[in-house]
């Protein structure tokens, strides 16, 4: 995450919107297949969005009992001690040998939850005209067929990859990853309603020099390519991405898409949730989705004086917290699909 300058020069952020999809277009030198041995996709498969191709479960002939007011089963305890395993795989840079172990530990955990995950690899270009690899998690519940209409759930889970300090990002990348993995395993317990989500898990959230047009959020702009290359951003009503969570404050970026937000505040304040606008715009993992689409929001804590530093630790995370940003969710899906 980062702030964009407005006011006086408002019209620079328009104009970085509207180069968006050319710098991308040239500046990123990708391939997608899956990450596992022998499963390697053909070249026509390579241009579809993870799963597109894969066959649909039939419909359980037993399911659970629909679980009412689903958000109260999140546990923030719970989340808070998913963060700390995934702090101390410590500074994880896309490529690097902890962004690959967090990300086995991530699919293990999903399986056994029963998501189904697609790994989406792919490659873009450094600011030192280097290629870099990353590679997204694209998890849907195994256990109930996939909507043709979701709500995407996202966050990442690298970190910088400065050598100046030790970061090992427990609220950016961490506490938001953590909060996912807590939400993947309430939403197991409601087949029906995880059948209408996607869990996406992004790699290269974090600038290898500054964040720009052509460097960081490599994630979310490949999978957001993706979604318009294949003609499916229509297939999601939203996406919620999450940033830095599980501190003081809960802010939302006011770049985000205005009904969505909107509706978001409301949520929060049925559940006695305070949720704010960040006062400045951001450049983050929203900004992608909103680009090629799709509503969409990032939630984060806008004023963390400890935000890619090395006192991004356990010591600033808060289970009501992380609780807080898991229920605002769950109650935003669990009401906005019931009504759909």
């Amino acid at each position: 995450m980062r702030s964009v300058v407005v006011g006086k020069h408002g019209n620079r952020y328009a104009h970085a919107r509207l180069a968006f999809g050319i710098v991308w277009l040239f500046s990123l030198f990708f391939f997608v297949s899956s990450c596992k041995p022998g499963n390697a996709p053909s070249s026509a498969d390579s241009q579809n969005t993870p799963m597109d191709h894969q066959p649909r479960s039939s419909v359980p002939s037993e399911l659970p009992p629909r679980r009412e007011k689903i958000w109260t089963d999140f546990n923030g305890a719970q989340a808070l001690a998913e963060a700390r395993v995934l702090a101390n795989f410590g500074p994880r840079p896309s490529g690097s040998d902890a962004n690959k172990q967090i990300r086995q530990h991530l699919i293990d955990r999903l399986t056994k939850l029963g998501w189904q995950i697609a790994e989406q690899r792919f490659t873009a270009r450094m600011p030192d005209g280097k290629d870099a690899e990353f590679c997204n998690l694209v998890a849907r519940f195994a256990r109930f067929p996939a909507s043709p209409k979701r709500i995407l759930i996202g966050a990442h889970f690298d970190t910088s990859g400065t050598r100046e300090f030790r970061d090992v990002g427990a609220s950016d990348g961490a506490a938001n990853t953590a909060t996912l993995l807590e939400l993947a395993q309430v939403l197991a317990l409601d087949p029906q309603l995880a059948g209408h989500v996607e869990l996406l898990f992004l790699d290269g959230e974090a600038p290898f020099q500054e964040l720009t047009l052509n460097d960081g959020l490599f994630g979310s702009r490949f999978y957001s390519q993706m979604l318009r290359i294949n003609q499916h951003a229509g297939d999601l009503y939203a996406a919620i991405l999450l940033g830095n969570v599980g501190s003081t404050n809960l802010n939302f970026a006011p770049n985000s898409d205005a009904k969505l937000a909107a509706a978001l505040k409301q949520a929060g304040t049925v559940l006695g949730i305070k949720l704010e606008p960040a006062n400045r715009s951001l450049l983050s993992d929203h900004v992608p989705f909103s680009e090629a689409g799709v509503p969409s929001i990032t939630l984060l804590d806008a004023e963390s004086p400890f935000l890619h530093t090395a006192d991004d630790t356990m010591e600033r995370l808060d289970a009501d917290s992380l609780a807080k940003t898991g229920i605002l969710i769950l109650y935003f899906v669990a009401t906005t699909i019931t009504m759909q």
